[in-house]
């Protein structure tokens, strides 16, 4: 039998279509296990419970394969409660990665209609266990479908800076398995609904030198610098808008991103849940929601 040689360059581009082929996501759209993991969560949303982690079920999945996972989700959310208006940035400190296996933040998106009013009320039946976070948010200026370099070149694409609320719905139950960073980014990373707070020019303030402060029935029960949100949260922002475009995704103007905290989120469930909440984020501004 005669041997062919093969040139080392090729040799080379055999080795790394190998490697990509063997490290792709193994869970895609269309599949039946996708398909029945969208089934679980849709039907945990309109029916407002806890499921057991994905990755209890299903067995181990990668982040990106979560991804993809989280995508086809929005897709058929988005079918219920509006378009995509939004993200929010979870794991925003490197204290947060460190505990939770994570070696860079997650994002999770939000819908026309989980945005509310500054000032608004809601029932506590709205959430099987809150997960709740004054944070800074971003609107969009600029449609973003590009890769940006630096916070520099970001601002240009940046209308406004506000104070927020992430209220996060924790959307897993804990008995049989905890979830793993796969289990919350696959289904959104907690997304629920968001309070933006008032506008501000993102030119008149130094982000890094303000705090981020949550009060519960006049209480203070979280405070953290902005500082810890990967340095400052305009990090967090150029982060996202960079994630997101490396999934085909864009930020079209009037979009919000939620640049996450360093304090650990106020999460509780029943009658706790119930309050009025204050999130002062200094010369930002304050953002006011009432639980009942």
């Amino acid at each position: 039998m005669k041997h062919v040689r093969v040139p080392k360059i090729l040799m080379y581009v055999i080795l790394v279509a190998g490697l990509f082929v063997v490290t792709r996501p193994q869970v895609r759209a269309g599949t039946s296990q996708q398909s029945t993991m969208l089934r679980q969560m849709l039907t945990a949303r309109e029916k407002q419970i806890q499921i057991t982690p994905l990755t209890h079920t299903f067995g181990e999945f990668s982040i990106e394969a979560a991804y993809y996972i989280q995508n086809s989700l929005a897709q058929e959310v988005a079918k219920l409660e509006g378009p995509v208006t939004g993200y929010k940035v979870a794991y925003a400190s490197k204290a947060a990665q460190k505990q939770f296996g994570m070696e860079e933040p997650a994002r999770g998106p939000f819908y026309m209609s989980q945005r509310l009013p500054n000032g608004s009320t809601l029932s506590h039946s709205l959430f099987n266990e809150i997960m709740l976070e004054t944070e800074v948010a971003f609107t969009i200026g600029k449609r973003i479908d590009k890769p940006i370099k630096d916070v520099a070149e970001l601002r240009s694409y940046v209308r406004w800076v506000h104070p927020a609320f992430d209220a996060g719905n924790f959307p897993y139950t804990v008995d049989q398995a905890k979830p793993t960073p796969s289990d919350m980014v696959a289904i959104g990373t907690g997304a629920h609904v968001f309070v933006i707070g008032p506008a501000m020019n993102p030119d008149k303030l130094n982000l890094s030198q303000i705090d981020l402060a949550l009060a519960r029935n006049g209480k203070t029960i979280r405070k953290s610098p902005a500082r810890d949100v990967l340095g400052n949260p305009w990090n967090s922002l150029l982060w996202c808008v960079n994630h997101l475009h490396k999934f085909g995704l864009a930020l079209k103007p009037g979009m919000v991103v939620l640049t996450g905290t360093a304090a650990s989120a106020y999460r509780v469930k029943g009658e706790a849940i119930k309050g009025h909440y204050v999130g002062d984020c200094g010369p930002l501004g304050k953002v006011t929601l009432t639980i009942e």
